[in-house]
């Protein structure tokens, strides 16, 4: 029983340091031209910056979201943003679908959809 705690709590203080050796420069609303709410804006973030992580070199510790566009307007309470992040060097561009239902928001990336931008 007490191995399993200690384990367990070794594991939680090794992801609270990993979430917190970065900075995630992130002010809501967001910048640009998202036309997501706020709330929406804030459930969105981890999943984007997660992609952003993906492109940036292994020592990038800063990110920021420095714009959102709308790709694909909105039809049938379905759209499309792009949201441009800065991930040191490089400027990943993350397209986010979003879909409002009665039962609430949701949204989701594709991967093969990210670009990057090198920032020479």
């Amino acid at each position: 029983m007490f191995k399993k705690a200690f384990c367990t709590l070794l594991a939680l203080a090794g992801l609270a340091t990993a979430v917190y050796a970065y900075n995630y420069d992130t002010n809501l609303p967001l910048p640009g031209k998202s036309i997501a709410d706020t709330k929406l804006q804030e459930n969105t973030l981890f999943t984007a910056y997660m992609f952003a992580h993906r492109v940036a070199s292994p020592d990038c510790k800063n990110f920021a979201i420095i714009d959102t566009a709308v790709s694909e307007e909105k039809v049938d309470n379905k759209w499309q943003e792009v949201w441009t992040i800065k991930a040191c060097s490089k400027t990943a561009l993350v397209p986010i679908n979003f879909e409002l239902k009665e039962s609430g928001s949701t949204y989701a990336i594709d991967p093969m959809g990210v670009r990057v931008l090198t920032n020479n």
